[in-house]
């Protein structure tokens, strides 16, 4: 048999909390999220091939999908079907700027 405890455990209430101790929380979660969020970078640094996706969807913007401009494929199209992707760079991380770059000039040189 399950306890639930009451959400005043300790005798004060969560709003009250809330009201003398907002700029302590507030750091708490931004700490708490500066944290996991270095984690998660250094884990797609290293290599971590689900980290780099979760990275480059939630903070670069990517998504699956065609292209604007692209035509749709169509059912029996091979798996040879050539797919060009581009990259969104806002410059703020040069390291990543530069490996990008390097991936992209070492992509299309070997398609002359």
């Amino acid at each position: 048999m399950s306890m639930i405890f009451p959400l005043r455990r300790s005798g004060c209430a969560a709003k009250t909390l809330r009201r003398h101790f907002r700029d302590e929380l507030d750091r708490g979660v931004a700490e708490a999220n500066a944290t996991i969020s270095g984690s998660l970078f250094g884990a797609a640094k290293g290599g971590n091939v689900t980290a780099q996706i979760f990275w480059l969807k939630t903070r670069a913007r990517w998504r699956e999908g065609l292209a604007v401009d692209e035509p749709v494929p169509s059912a029996d199209a091979g798996s040879n079907s050539e797919v060009i992707l581009t990259l969104p760079d806002n410059n703020r991380d040069p390291e990543l700027t530069q490996v990008l770059r390097d991936a992209q000039q070492k992509y299309f040189a070997g398609k002359r």
